[in-house]
């Protein structure tokens, strides 16, 4: 276990555990996660990086204290970012992902054999050789042509496309840091300029009950550039609180006209044909939120 006191997020308790507190500033509590042993730990150009075997969710990802997802969980988070605008989308053959470095949506991802490019880029190039020891089964590198890793600043990649790509997958940090960049009105910008003229992008728009100003300014954003926007919703114990939005913004395709008999979802452990509709159904005081109301 962790005997630096300079650990983001570690504290050692009565209990003989070590713990990660993570403090949720906007709502005003702290959640705690209890540690069976560290597996890895080094101080990145850009991070801290730690790999933990928990006692609630098994091996975790954590990013400078903070967990980001685990071997039990993180199916939820890769299916609803991935699955969602690819059946959204007819036809989709050139795929981008910012973020996502573990290449758990990648994995989805490759599910649709008519996908012919997948290209992930992830600023920290450490975090996909760690993810890729101890979280990733290697079968994911191995014998897929169609995956290209790009280890380089999210915003610098994305103004070198110009309607390239048919999806775009913004698997963002929180606003803060280097991530703040991907906030930002130019940002949604050059996400609008690299797609296709019918192309989709898909935004971790964060909590709907603590990350109030980034859900509002992500719709707001994209309400700007593409005439489909529609947030959804999906549960993830993992994260405080529990639940979590995506927002997706289409040039053309309405993901509630989409054609789900091309769901691939037999082997998927959170998303299917219900949910993939469900996820849209949005609570009053989430309709509030993305209309700039509060609740």
């Amino acid at each position: 276990m962790p005997r630096e006191k300079s650990l983001s997020g570690f504290k050692k308790e009565g209990d003989g555990y070590v713990w990660i507190w993570n403090y949720v500033a906007n709502a005003h509590m702290e959640t705690g996660y209890k540690i069976k042993s560290l597996l890895h730990y080094e101080k990145s150009p850009f991070q801290e990086i730690s790999i933990v075997d928990s006692k609630a969710f098994g091996r975790m990802l954590v990013l400078d204290g903070t967990p980001q997802n685990s071997m039990s969980l993180g199916f939820i988070y890769n299916e609803m970012i991935s699955h969602v605008p690819i059946v959204t989308h007819p036809n989709p053959k050139r795929i981008g992902m910012i973020g996502g470095g573990d290449c758990g949506p990648a994995r989805e991802v490759m599910k649709y054999s008519d996908v012919e490019e997948i290209t992930v880029v992830e600023l920290d190039e450490k975090v996909t050789e760690i993810c890729r020891k101890y979280l990733t089964p290697e079968v994911i590198y191995e014998n897929e042509s169609r995956l290209q890793m790009v280890h380089m600043d999210g915003m610098d990649w994305i103004q070198e496309k110009n309607g390239e790509l048919d999806i775009l997958m913004i698997d963002r940090p929180d606003p803060v840091g280097p991530g703040k960049k991907l906030f930002k009105p130019e940002f949604y910008q050059h996400v609008h300029d690299a797609l296709t003229e019918d192309g989709i992008a898909v935004f971790q728009s964060g909590s709907p009950f603590y990350n109030i100003s980034t859900l509002q300014g992500t719709v707001n954003n994209l309400r700007e550039l593409f005439p489909i926007v529609r947030t959804y919703l999906f549960t993830i114990p993992l994260f405080p609180c529990g639940i979590w939005s995506f927002t997706l913004a289409s040039k053309k395709w309405d993901p509630l006209n989409a054609d789900l008999s091309k769901l691939k979802d037999e082997e998927t452990q959170y998303i299917d044909k219900e949910v993939f509709l469900s996820s849209f159904v949005l609570p009053k005081y989430v309709k509030k939120i993305i209309d700039n109301g509060e609740w």
